[in-house]
């Protein structure tokens, strides 16, 4: 890097925030110099590029086709400065606070505790509020630093994150399998109880069944339930007790498959799975935000959530 360009940076910096606030003299507010300092800057830089940059009139300011090329280049050096400054002041703070993560009751239990029990370990000053709801939660009103949630969001105006995938199985207990028979193909299933969410509640993840196998026609179908529930762990513990079969999601009953207290059923036929994301207010977040979005995403983007 040449002693020009190192000199230049700061007329970069002045270009990037006239283009971002659309005049000079917006620009000049935020920097805290005058708007006559701002347009001899940009002057200077265009003399020592020897090119326009920007078309000025009395009312608006518009990019050329080079300063629009300039201005991509130049927004991607100052993220880059941020990223670095944000690095130093990363080290100098310690994560604390009070951190609000909202979810749906399901992934509230084991596997948002499984996936955070590290960040808390490691920051002893870090505080946790958990609010377990499967209605809707408004994150401004209610203060919340995090919305995690399954499928598709719906609330566009927040930022989103994409967090990993959760799979779904059939499910039954050893309980009603040994009184209802285990079902060995897919046609076996249309003859059992099933229990499952209520349609509000299912959010479009747990309503329906789509199940592949590698040599045989694929299946969908949306069971006729016996048994509906407003919450999913009511729902895994009425499943538990025997009253039938359910879509259940992986993450939620792993433990229970491994334990032996619930079956998976019809093992050689594969099922989709579901999106998890994470909405924010905004995308400059706490370091406790970003220290919480990166144990959610690392826990739910790993390969062995399986069983």
């Amino acid at each position: 890097m040449t002693i020009e360009v190192l000199n230049r940076l700061k007329l970069i910096g002045i270009f990037c925030h006239v283009v971002e606030s659309g005049s000079m003299r917006e620009a000049a507010q935020k920097l805290g110099i005058s708007p006559p300092a701002v347009s001899q800057f940009i002057n200077q830089l265009e003399r020592e590029l020897n090119v326009t940059l920007l078309y000025r009139s009395t009312r608006k300011i518009g990019l050329s086709e080079a300063g629009e090329k300039y201005y991509q280049q130049g927004k991607k050096m100052l993220g880059a400065a941020e990223q670095a400054e944000d690095v130093i002041n990363e080290s100098k703070r310690s994560i604390c606070g009070i951190l609000r993560i909202a979810l749906p009751v399901g992934l509230a239990a084991k596997p948002v505790a499984q996936a955070l029990s590290p960040l808390f370990e490691k920051h002893p000053e870090l505080k946790l509020s958990i609010t377990a709801s499967d209605d809707h939660i408004d994150l401004i009103q209610e203060r919340i630093d995090i919305i995690v949630d399954c499928g598709e969001p719906s609330d566009s105006n927040m930022i989103y994150h994409h967090l990993g995938s959760n799979g779904k199985l059939l499910c039954a207990s050893p309980k009603y399998l040994q009184k209802a028979g285990n079902p060995v193909v897919p046609e076996d299933l249309m003859q059992h109880a099933w229990l499952g969410l209520g349609v509000a509640e299912a959010k479009g993840v747990l309503n329906k069944v789509s199940l592949t196998h590698r040599t045989r026609e694929s299946l969908t179908f949306s069971p006729t339930l016996r048994f509906t529930f407003n919450d999913l762990n009511s729902l895994i513990n009425h499943v538990q007790e025997g009253f039938g079969i359910a879509l259940l999601p992986l993450l939620e009953v792993k433990h229970l498959i491994e334990s032996g207290e619930l079956v998976a059923l019809l093992p050689d036929w594969q099922l989709d799975s579901h999106n998890i994301f994470a909405l924010t207010q905004d995308k400059k977040h706490p370091y406790k935000v970003k220290a919480a979005l990166s144990a959610l995403k690392t826990y739910f983007s790993q390969d062995s959530l399986t069983v």
